[in-house]
């Protein structure tokens, strides 16, 4: 029987409000999870295999960080950087959780730049277990062939654009979703530059080896585009000290043509892949 999901709203330290999705499995006082979705990818995609988690008996917690998806507000976001979500959006959503549920065991399942975010935040020091999936350093020599010269393209390409339009146009070249430019423009700085920043310049390298859990580590082999094993490795690499597994989803495997950096997320992927995803986060 499916959980039915609740349509909330998650209140920041700031006061700034962020849409968010709670489904309440049965066991969600023993296991909750939060996830941490792609740069300019609305909560949404998320949904169907949140609904899995909570059928399997976990208290689930999708949200969009400012600027994007439904936390969206125009008049409010041209200053929004990547630092509001990791010192504000993402311990409001642990908090939220937190309240709900108070887990005796809190997951976090963070997607390409989710896990890029997760070590620098706060809240890294309350998360038992995590698996970061596709996450990667954006590391324009990370990348192979026409993938690298995509990516320095991008980096050349869309601190311009935002600069002259005054944000990034959506489209199939570059995000799926509207999103603040000064955090596109931190995103682009941050592989540009190879190491990862505030606003400001100040390094954050160093807060990636406060977590201490469980950590799953994925890479699918078909998304070379966006998280080339080395990518995902190069990120790995500074959590120095989570208790470490690493993890690879070939999709001929599970006979599938392809999966990418989006398809895991598909109503269509075979339970058992959802399953072993699962495990993962019970660690």
């Amino acid at each position: 029987m499916a959980i039915a999901r609740q349509r909330i709203t998650i209140e920041a330290a700031d006061g700034r409000q962020l849409s968010a999705r709670w489904w309440e499995g049965a066991d969600f006082r023993e296991r909750s999870m939060l996830f941490l979705p792609g740069l300019a990818a609305p909560q949404e995609y998320l949904q169907f295999f949140a609904g899995y988690l909570a059928q399997a008996g976990w208290g689930v917690l999708t949200f969009d960080y400012r600027s994007a998806g439904s936390s969206r507000m125009e008049g409010d976001d041209a200053t929004v950087t990547i630092d509001d979500w990791i010192e504000r959006d993402l311990p409001a959503a642990a908090a939220e959780v937190r309240r709900r549920a108070n887990p005796r065991h809190l997951a976090i399942f963070a997607h390409s730049i989710g896990g890029q975010i997760l070590g620098q935040s706060p809240i890294r020091h309350e998360v038992d277990s995590a698996v970061l999936f596709c996450a990667q350093r954006g590391i324009p020599s990370l990348y192979r062939g026409w993938n690298r010269m995509r990516v320095e393209l991008a980096y050349l390409l869309f601190p311009a654009m935002i600069i002259s339009l005054g944000r990034l146009p959506v489209s199939r070249h570059t995000f799926p979703a509207p999103c603040s430019g000064r955090a596109i423009r931190q995103w682009v700085r941050w592989g540009r530059h190879g190491r990862f920043t505030d606003w400001s310049g100040r390094s954050r390298e160093e807060f990636f080896g406060d977590y201490r859990g469980r950590l799953t580590a994925v890479t699918v082999t078909d998304d070379e585009d966006y998280a080339p094993p080395q990518a995902v490795e190069a990120l790995t690499r500074l959590y120095a000290n989570a208790e470490l597994r690493r993890e690879r989803l070939d999709p001929a495997a599970w006979g599938l043509e392809s999966m990418g950096h989006f398809g895991f997320f598909r109503r269509q992927t075979p339970r058992e892949i959802w399953g072993l995803a699962e495990h993962w986060l019970r660690g």
